[in-house]
């Protein structure tokens, strides 16, 4: 489109500049080359990482037990089944995962596919919305595969909700970008934001972010009106959510809202390694403010900068300070609005392409220590949780910690520790079940004991021991994907 402002149908002096392709030099092209296959390995280990068997990390047992639950018909938020079968994020997920597993069976593999396609919709979002809003092809591109790099590195597709929630919450955005104060599309928000909070609370954020730009920007009347819309229909949904499963609100809502923690050296550090790991899109956004005319930042791109600035108001005010996984609030709150709202304002411009292709080696270097290269170390692991998945499944009343727990559920037992059930019983619940379950111990009630050694959860390996059972075996954990590896050991209660 020809702006009527510019008096003529001849291009402006940067013009040609702005059409450069990265593919114009020898130097941009290698670093095409290098960053693009850096993400081609990334994607290369995240499938191994799909179908393993094997647990990548703490929380994926809890969304297994909530998935067998609705498998056998059960509310996994009625009374009594909350600190076995429900999950702290929502009902969700684990929905749309049972018609998948009804077909290829409740395993590890089908509920991180399920995961992996809510990324990878997330992805095609980011994309299609980069380049409604006036970006080139290339930067677009490199906004999408650098926030899809994002979510895969620091997160990936394990067993939780992050990416089907976030396709809800930045389709919600995405829904509203071209014309945000039409209650057409406003409505369409408010229902994907809507299911994002049933994925995860704070994937409800959508609606928020439109009915607020649309107060500042678009008219203050209907941004007052499209607030109150958004604030009574999360009301409403929250009360048939707590009606349909009683125990949801006290745990979902409890647990999450209580969970009021911040500490400032921790927002520092995730910010500090969010920004090394972003160098890219920082890059080009410092390009983006210098060379830039003010009025490339008007339209979508408007809409996306101010998105940006309320995902980053989120995390400095709440989010950024709470101990939850490294970083994964910047690439869920901050990075998707951030990327397209600088290719969008961009359109192509040399310099701002320039600047975010020539930044994708020294980001895949100062971020390579963080990550699991090698592929073959899946199958040790799998391989020690193939002897631990085969113990359980012959024991009778198995006892195991968090990190086996998917394995317990998949075996048709109900572990004590799901990685969510702590959370859920409160400090006292917690100290009366670690009790409940060291006398059961001394009553020698389990056949079988899979502890990990840090004494941290329900499940400790001291009152294991105390109780006079005997270590017959070592079974280091590896959850390869997590990053995290430690002792833990097999345990036989004593012959009578």
């Amino acid at each position: 489109m020809i702006s009527s402002s510019a008096g003529s149908l001849k291009p402006a002096p940067h013009s040609a500049a702005s059409q450069h392709s990265p593919w114009g030099s020898v130097a941009e092209a290698a670093c095409l080359a290098f960053g693009l296959a850096a993400l081609a390995w990334l994607i290369v280990v995240t499938l191994r990482m799909l179908v393993s068997p094997a647990p990548q990390e703490m929380r994926e047992g809890a969304l297994v037990l909530t998935t067998l639950a609705l498998l056998d018909g059960r509310n996994p938020y009625a009374v009594g089944e909350a600190t076995g079968a429900a999950n702290l994020y929502g009902i969700l997920y684990p929905l749309l995962v049972t018609p998948a597993a009804l077909v290829f069976g409740p395993g590890l593999a089908t509920h991180r596919i399920v995961a992996a396609l809510g990324i990878l919709a997330a992805t095609v979002i980011v994309w299609q919305s980069a380049r409604r809003a006036g970006a080139a092809a290339v930067p677009a591109l490199l906004a999408a595969l650098l926030t899809l790099a994002g979510w895969l590195y620091w997160v990936g597709p394990t067993v939780r909700p992050d990416g089907v929630g976030l396709a809800c919450l930045i389709g919600a955005l995405a829904v509203a970008a071209p014309d945000p104060g039409s209650p057409r599309r406003f409505a369409f928000a408010v229902a994907l934001s809507l299911a994002g909070f049933a994925a995860k609370i704070y994937f409800a954020g959508g609606m928020m972010i439109v009915a607020a730009f649309v107060f500042l920007f678009v008219g203050w009347r209907r941004g007052i009106v499209f607030g109150l819309a958004s604030l009574a229909a999360l009301v409403l949904w929250a009360g048939l959510l707590a009606l349909t499963m009683p125990v949801w609100a006290s745990l979902v809502l409890g647990a999450n809202l209580g969970a009021t923690s911040y500490e400032v050296g921790h927002l520092l550090r995730q910010g500090l390694d969010w920004l090394v790991f972003s160098l890219p899109i920082i890059a080009a956004g410092v390009a983006a403010v210098i060379v830039l005319p003010r009025a490339r930042w008007g339209g979508e791109a408007g809409f996306w900068a101010f998105a940006a600035v309320c995902g980053l108001a989120v995390l400095l005010a709440s989010l950024g300070g709470h101990g939850g996984a490294h970083m994964t609030y910047f690439f869920h709150l901050l990075t998707p609005p951030l990327a397209i709202a600088i290719v969008a304002a961009a359109r192509g411009h040399a310099a701002v392409t320039r600047a975010l292709v020539l930044a994708l080696p020294p980001a895949v270097l100062l971020n390579a220590h963080w990550f699991v290269y090698d592929p073959g170390r899946f199958a040790p692991a799998e391989a020690r949780f193939a002897i631990a998945g085969a113990l359980i499944a012959e024991a009778r009343a198995p006892l195991v910690t968090t990190e086996f727990a998917a394995l317990a559920a998949l075996a048709g037992h109900v572990p004590v520790e799901t990685g969510h059930s702590e959370y859920a019983l409160g400090p006292e619940g917690r100290e009366a079940t670690r009790e409940a379950i060291a006398a059961a111990l001394l009553q020698r009630r389990y056949d079988l004991v899979i502890v990990n050694r840090n004494n941290g959860g329900l499940v400790h390996a001291r009152d294991v021991e105390a109780a006079g059972y005997r270590r017959v075996a070592e079974m280091p954990v590896d959850l390869v994907w997590a990053m995290q590896a430690w002792g833990a050991d097999v345990w036989r209660p004593p012959p009578d």
